[in-house]
């Protein structure tokens, strides 16, 4: 392997945000042996691909290789590539979606009813709600709520769901930040996670998927305190409404049917998603609840500011 195959695959590995000119490059440089494994039928050159993005809530390496059975599966049913991208945050993941860089999204719902005005369409949800979680080390002398008080507590960043839900479940229980803990920004539910075990931070806000996505041997060194039973929407996957609507039918049907094979089974067992089900209307509603918050924090710059700059965009493998 060369040595510039071996810097991609560390940043991979690391979570790097990589430019998406470099990482589309990674599976000609690679040798067969570490590039993925081939779907069973290969698309036509002439077919055009599609580009999943999917909500920066782990670390690039880990959505890449969590979701790369979905991808295959995608990618032979549907007889055409699929490529994973994400976003360095959420913010940037909101600009590069709304810009038309992704054709389908995996994201939570309080992002939906912008996106919905774009043209994105809601397909499938996954079936099990998220639940609000602390994690702490092992031998934390954390054991509820109430031992917050004067600690340093990791939310992700600042346009996420869990962020956003973090922020109003500690409010409930009469802590304001500042005041009663310090507040620290991680940019994603693992970085939280990991800043835990290295003592930058005294506890992390995260969904209860991310912790089951933890191996046994990280698992052990950390100890979960449940945030109140706090239960919020889970992620929905939706897809532009420009790819066609025999398009759209038939991404839904691959999704639906995803659960059924081996990979996809293995897949809801290892995340806790527990399937796929349709996302019926009433259900839209939920995100219409985080709408006004998500757009102050979202607001354009003030007149006199610089421009908003184009945003980094999304990294990605092909």
């Amino acid at each position: 392997m060369s040595r510039r195959s071996c810097a991609i695959w560390l940043a991979l590995w690391c979570g790097f945000v990589l430019p998406a000119h470099v990482s589309a490059q990674l599976s000609a440089q690679l040798p067969a042996s570490a590039q993925d494994d081939a779907p069973q039928s290969v698309p036509a050159d002439d077919v055009r691909g599609l580009r999943l993005g999917i909500a920066p809530f782990a670390s690039t390496s880990t959505l890449l290789r969590v979701h790369q059975p979905l991808r295959d599966h995608l990618t032979r049913v549907l007889g055409r590539k699929v490529m994973i991208y994400t976003s360095k945050d959420h913010e940037h993941f909101l600009d590069d979606a709304l810009a038309g860089d992704f054709d389908m999204v995996i994201t939570t719902v309080h992002f939906l009813p912008m996106m919905m005005e774009e043209g994105f369409v809601p397909l499938v949800r996954y079936k099990n709600p998220f639940y609000l979680m602390l994690v702490v080390k092992q031998d934390s002398d954390i054991r509820s709520v109430k031992d917050l008080r004067g600690r340093r507590i990791g939310l992700p960043d600042r346009l996420s769901l869990f962020h956003i839900a973090g922020l109003q479940w500690l409010e409930s229980t009469g802590m304001k930040v500042d005041v009663d803990y310090a507040l620290s920004e991680q940019p994603s539910h693992m970085a939280g996670i990991f800043a835990v075990d290295h003592d930058r931070i005294d506890a992390a806000v995260i969904a209860r998927p991310v912790w089951l996505q933890l191996d046994a041997e990280t698992r052990i060194r950390f100890r979960m305190i449940d945030a109140g039973g706090v239960r919020l929407p889970t992620m929905a996957t939706l897809a532009h409404r420009n790819l066609g609507e025999d398009l759209l039918e038939q991404i839904s049907a691959a999704l639906l049917a995803f659960p059924d094979t081996p990979a996809g089974e293995a897949f809801f067992t290892r995340s806790g998603y527990g399937g796929y089900v349709k996302l019926l209307p009433a259900e839209l509603d939920a995100g219409k609840d985080y709408e006004q918050l998500v757009r102050q924090l979202w607001k354009p710059k003030a007149k006199g500011e610089l421009p908003h700059q184009p945003p980094l965009r999304a990294i990605g493998y092909e």
